[in-house]
């Protein structure tokens, strides 16, 4: 099992074998190959990947991935269904809708149930930035990986902790997290930028201590009367808890006690299993759900996030019913082919009588075909007429807005007053400035219908509607 952090710093690979931790890599990152939590180079970034997992001798390309908590939003609300009533899609998008600030144009928004409370379902739900999780898919296939489950960060370092109460702050040279852990539940998850580079060591200190105080601050606000302990172990994780300054420094300014990152998986004395908690926690996240872990684990809820247009298609068991039926009907059926076969004998002979009247029929069908082109285009000449110089002036901003936005059109054609043509794309956010921009020209009748698969393709048909027939 292999599986993947990366940030805009460092990529981390980490493989296991059952129970046993057997192989790790990391390879820093130059600056610029992320830009607000997006890979702006993901063939670059994917060909460092594919050369970082040959030089350490990791070879499977099936791969659970993580994914920043920088721009997203996790929350546990409460879906008004009935106990007894399974909780459906629908439902939980309308309740994310009233309570979050964002829609599905802009985030990829998963869920997943935790328990019933009163009022209804217990629902988590996070929401991640389309852009983020698209750069990082792509770079994903350019290194020729198969993605299984993509995890929150956040969640991967609450599982990997594996503790019932526990604070987390996980220290990376970009950004950091918090994560709080209550009754072996993720509570509160935060991933925050630092507010400034090259910050002094006590200005780190001082900023990652009062993030912890302000997020303890909310989360006690959020439950009066049942204040989180000050009790409760303090883990410190990440690239940056290899800095022993930093991390005494942390230790000397907290009220937390500060416990070591022990996971539960065998490992090398010599890996520095804290600068891979992630890592650990994807792992353990895929052991659950195959099973293999000991159970000793505490069931901190993971949600894949890997979109359903990036999932390989499985045949549900409906489907899968129906193919073991077919197969059973074709054994059935089989003693039945020699009497078909017989049928089907006689048939031929019917058919060669009927042969000759048939080639008949064609050489009259073939004179007819000849004159139907013919009166298409007079048809469609008299229609050009009609329409006057408006057809014309549609097809001039076609070309002029394609040549804009260096949009290939080979091929463009039209039946009647409508235009259709084919075009291509340097990617599939032009194709989408491309469609805007027809829409605003204010010559063709709106929304324009984009091909199958829009927004996230770069080619494909297009068929325009001119207002005048609108009119008409």
């Amino acid at each position: 099992m292999v599986t993947l952090e990366i940030d805009s710093t460092g990529i981390r690979l980490l493989e296991t074998n059952g129970n046993q931790i057997t192989k790790w890599a990391s390879h820093s990152l130059e600056p610029g190959m992320f830009e607000d939590g997006i890979i702006t180079n993901p063939r670059a970034l994917g060909t460092i990947i594919r050369e970082l997992m040959s030089s350490s001798d990791i070879k499977s390309n099936k791969v659970t991935v993580s994914v920043s908590g920088l721009y997203s939003l996790s929350r546990i609300t409460i879906i008004p269904t009935p106990p007894e009533a399974a909780v459906t899609e629908q439902s939980v998008l309308e309740v994310v809708e009233e309570i979050l600030p964002l829609s599905e144009e802009d985030m990829y928004i998963s869920w997943h149930s935790i328990g019933v409370g009163e009022g209804g379902h217990q629902v988590l739900v996070h929401a991640v930035p389309r852009e983020m999780i698209d750069s990082q898919m792509e770079t994903l296939r350019i290194a020729g990986l198969n993605t299984r489950v993509l995890n929150l960060k956040t969640m991967a370092l609450a599982r990997a902790v594996n503790r019932e109460e526990a604070l987390i702050l996980n220290i990376e040279p970009d950004s950091f997290d918090i994560v709080i852990i209550a009754d072996g539940m993720a509570e509160v998850l935060r991933t925050t930028a630092w507010q400034q580079e090259n910050l002094a060591k006590e200005e780190k200190v001082e900023q990652l201590v009062s993030a912890l105080e302000l997020t303890i601050d909310y989360y006690d606000s959020t439950r009066p009367g049942f204040p989180f302990s000050r009790n409760n172990p303090l883990f410190i994780t990440g690239q940056m808890s290899g800095n022993s300054d930093l991390i005494e420094d942390i230790k000397a300014s907290v009220e937390y006690p500060v416990e070591e990152f022990e996971p539960a998986l065998e490992y090398p004395e010599h890996l520095p299993v804290s600068q891979y908690a992630v890592n650990i926690g994807l792992a353990l996240q895929s052991m659950t759900a195959s099973g293999d872990t000991d159970g000793n684990l505490y069931l901190t809820p993971s949600i894949n996030l890997l979109p359903k247009s990036y999932r390989p298609w499985r045949p549900t068991n409906k489907q899968t019913y129906l193919g073991i039926a077919f197969v059973a009907a074709l054994v059935l059926l089989i003693p039945l082919y020699q009497v078909i076969s017989d049928t089907m004998n006689e048939t031929g002979t019917l058919e060669r009588k009927f042969d000759g009247i048939n080639s008949l029929l064609n050489m009259r069908k073939e004179e007819l075909a000849k004159r139907v082109p013919l009166q298409q285009m007079i048809s469609e000449h008299t229609t050009i007429v009609d329409m006057g110089g408006g057809f014309v002036e549609d097809l001039e901003t076609l070309w002029n807005l394609a040549k804009e936005l260096d949009v290939s059109i080979p091929e463009i054609e039209h039946e009647g007053i409508s235009i259709r043509f084919n075009c291509e794309t340097p990617s599939y956010l032009v194709f989408r400035q491309f469609i805007t921009a027809l829409e605003e020209s204010g010559r063709f009748r709106t929304p324009v219908t984009p091909p199958e698969g829009y927004p996230y393709i770069a080619s494909g048909a297009v068929t325009l509607n001119p207002k005048l027939a609108e009119q008409e």
